[in-house]
């Protein structure tokens, strides 16, 4: 046994925290009352409270520490051991991770992170800027057309919308090489490094081939929705698509989050957990757009995303949601240049999305 723990904080709204907290403990690790556990499995792998601070108008904070070793090393069970079956229950919500460096270094982390992608579009130092292909309804040849005019206008990223699967629209085995044809030829015309990441969110057996396509057909990686594909699907990618970028997409992923009672705290889901599953950029609704996070939670998302953790790489941060190109040197300064930043439908406004993305450009130099 290695004697290395894992140590999780949860905010715990009750009348009797520090009882909750221990009843955590046990739930997580155990799921057996400890009077019938053997000796050596409460000794060796019972969960333990460590400390329950009251905060007087707040939910307490419990921190609890796991060993290790209930980890096994391996993701799924890292997400089962914080959150697994307490999940079900109101009043407990995830809010801080810490980890040892050994079970770190075994989880997946990115493979390119911000570096990486960096290296991948060509682009040094200044602010990475993405859009989304939509709406669904389009045909492969609309697509390639918005494709090329916004690679053309030298955006960094151009992904798919997530509401982009099999439809009989757009048929994935299509429409990924035509919009991948029509992105190389922009950068060819304007000798620019733009990528194009397909939507990979079909069933399970066919996920590894849908990768294997888009990298065949051309494309720079793939985006995954890890609250449909589970989160496995992020370093799964990235082992079919060496080499290529792997994008998270928040889809199915906010009722952990949306209570400020229950789930998981945003930074700790989208800017560590999903870092540490693999995601090169990590997609999350950005304050100001028609979600609901606040500018001190989106910025906690991409600080988690960023900041040091073991010799895991850092993943790069991708406000969105009704983001506009006006708001572009506002987000820059509130977020940094190790940032993505992910406009959609204001680049379609006017008819004209090269000239919209050339504008966006200019506006964050």
């Amino acid at each position: 046994m290695s004697g290395e723990v894992i140590t999780a904080v949860y905010e715990i709204s009750s009348e009797d925290p520090a009882g909750r907290a221990a009843q955590v403990a046990v739930e997580q690790s155990h799921e057996l009352p400890t009077e019938l556990a053997p000796g050596n499995a409460v000794r060796d792998s019972l969960a333990r409270v460590r400390s329950v601070l009251r905060r007087p108008g707040l939910a307490a904070l419990a921190t609890v520490d796991y060993p290790a070793d209930l980890a096994g090393a391996e993701l799924g069970q890292l997400l089962v051991l914080l959150l697994g079956n307490v999940s079900l229950q109101d009043g407990v919500r995830l809010v801080d991770v810490t980890l040892p460096a050994r079970l770190a270094a075994a989880l997946p982390g990115p493979r390119l992170g911000i570096a990486g992608v960096r290296a991948l579009v060509g682009e040094p130092g200044r602010a990475l800027l993405a859009t989304a292909l939509k709406p669904v309804g389009m045909t492969p040849q609309q697509l390639a057309g918005l494709a090329y005019e916004i690679a053309a206008g030298g955006l960094h990223i151009l992904k798919e919308d997530q509401g982009l699967a099999n439809q009989p629209w757009a048929p994935f085995a299509e429409r990924v090489p035509r919009v991948a044809e029509a992105v190389r030829r922009a950068n060819q015309d304007t000798g620019g490094r733009s990528i194009y990441l397909p939507c990979v969110n079909g069933p399970a057996a066919g996920f590894p081939g849908q990768v294997r396509l888009a990298r065949q057909a051309g494309a720079h990686g793939v985006m995954v929705l890890p609250g449909i594909a589970g989160f496995g699907a992020l370093a799964r990618a990235a082992e079919v698509f060496p080499g290529g970028m792997v994008l998270a997409h928040p889809s199915f992923l906010g009722g952990f989050t949306a209570s400020p009672g229950h789930g998981i705290a945003p930074d700790v889901l989208f800017g560590t957990l999903l870092r540490l599953a693999g995601a090169d950029a990590t997609i999350f609704p950005g304050f100001g757009g028609r979600f609901s996070l606040s500018r001190e939670q989106c910025l906690a998302i991409a600080e988690a995303a960023r900041r040091p953790l073991h010799d895991i790489a850092p993943a790069l941060p991708a406000p969105g949601g009704g983001m506009s190109i006006d708001r572009a040197p506002e987000l820059l300064d509130a977020y940094g240049p190790d940032t993505i930043f992910l406009i959609g439908a204001d680049l379609q406004r006017g008819g004209n999305p090269r000239r919209a993305a050339e504008r966006l450009l200019a506006a964050t130099r």
